[in-house]
């Protein structure tokens, strides 16, 4: 929505009303194809189970079996007659501004709830609202429906199922586009994490639901936030002792999307370490290469996670991992080198022992080497 044409709205609204309503509009709309997005959204946030979207021709109708919507049309009726920058941050703190988004920048809008109320806007430009008028006449769609309709330009329909797919990776309502049901993006096993991932883990809680596993080929963790099945954002993190992938899907309806997140963060802090524990429990149980693999990882971190210090992660001359974390850090000198020492090395061990233990590790000197001359001279004799 451009801000000129606010200037064109036939309601007499204060300067800063209209940079309100410029800011939500901008501020929530992703692209022109966007509003089939938040139709979906603001019908998941309405506990809506079976969702139908048409995307033919100039018309974008949602339908839904949500919660009725005549409260929700007498408020924007009201706030779009008389709108008031209190009001339109308090809708956006209360039951967000999907909805008010998708009409007002819309051609044209009609909005009709389960029990037969009605509010219709024409507009001859994308933002213009010309006409609010509501009703309480009976649907043609019964009583068991809410139905929008937006008038857009016919050639966003593909694009509107892009957004759709892009935005939306899971949901717990069935959505159909145009007679296809929209499938969430997820592999053979239902899950949303990637086939690769190991130990893939399903935590249940009172506010939500967590899948996390091992991602041991990125380099970083990797937390993806959704709120009511509604992608909310996805965070990149510093590993805290292995790559993490995990999808946190919270049953809250938070009054701002983005409240969710410090609490993803915090639960899959500590779905992580309980995971790291599992996998310290049953680390002698893996293969050998399996094994090196994941020390290699465990030892780029600044320390090692808790679960892993009585692990024996390390390797002497005896054999490969025979060592704990906490038995080398009980000794006052520990000798490392590549092929004999206190504890056997590659490269990355010996960084790690080094920044780890600083005052007790010291690199073995090589082996001795008879000196050629020496070889030569008991020959000659």
């Amino acid at each position: 929505m451009n801000e000129p044409l606010l200037n064109e709205l036939p309601i007499d609204v204060s300067v800063d009303d209209k940079r309100a309503l410029w800011a939500l509009t901008t501020r929530h709309l992703r692209s022109a194809a966007h509003p089939a997005v938040l139709l979906v959204r603001h019908a998941l946030r309405r506990g809506a189970r079976a969702i139908e979207v048409q995307t033919r021709g100039d018309r974008l109708i949602v339908s839904d079996d949500g919660i009725d919507l005549k409260d929700e049309l007498a408020e924007l009726t009201m706030l779009l007659s008389c709108p008031d920058a209190g009001a339109l941050h308090d809708l956006e703190g209360q039951r967000g501004t999907d909805l008010l988004v998708a009409v007002v920048t819309a051609e044209a809008a009609s909005c009709v709830g389960r029990s037969g109320r009605r509010l219709t806007m024409v507009g001859g430009e994308p933002g213009a609202v010309f006409d609010v008028d509501v009703q309480s006449a009976a649907t043609a769609h019964g009583a068991n429906r809410n139905v929008i309709r937006l008038r857009r330009p016919r050639s966003l329909r593909d694009a509107e199922r892009r957004e759709l797919l892009a935005w939306m990776p899971a949901t717990r309502a069935e959505v159909v586009v145009d007679g296809r049901r929209l499938h969430r993006r997820s592999n053979n096993n239902g899950s949303m994490l990637p086939a690769t991932t190991i130990l893939p883990r399903d935590v249940v809680l009172e506010s939500g639901r967590l899948q996390l596993g091992f991602a041991l080929d990125d380099t970083v963790t990797r937390v993806t936030v959704l709120a009511r099945g509604t992608w909310v954002a996805q965070e990149h993190l510093r590993i805290r002792g292995l790559p993490i992938v995990a999808v946190w899907n919270d049953d809250r309806l938070p009054a701002r999307p983005f409240d969710v997140v410090p609490h993803a963060r915090d639960v899959v802090a500590m779905a992580t370490d309980e995971l790291l524990s599992s996998l310290a429990a049953g680390f002698t149980g893996l293969s050998l290469a399996h094994r090196r693999r994941l020390r290699a990882l465990l030892v780029r971190g600044e320390q090692l996670p808790a679960a892993f210090t009585d692990v024996a992660l390390f390797d002497d001359e005896d054999g490969a991992f025979r060592q704990s974390f906490n038995q080398l850090r009980q000794a006052r000198r520990l000798v490392i080198g590549a092929d004999h020492g206190d504890v056997v090395v590659d490269d990355d061990v010996s960084t790690f022992l080094h920044r780890t233990l600083p005052t007790s590790v010291v690199d073995a000197l090589p082996p001795p080497r008879r000196r050629l001359r020496l070889v030569l001279r008991r020959w000659l004799s």
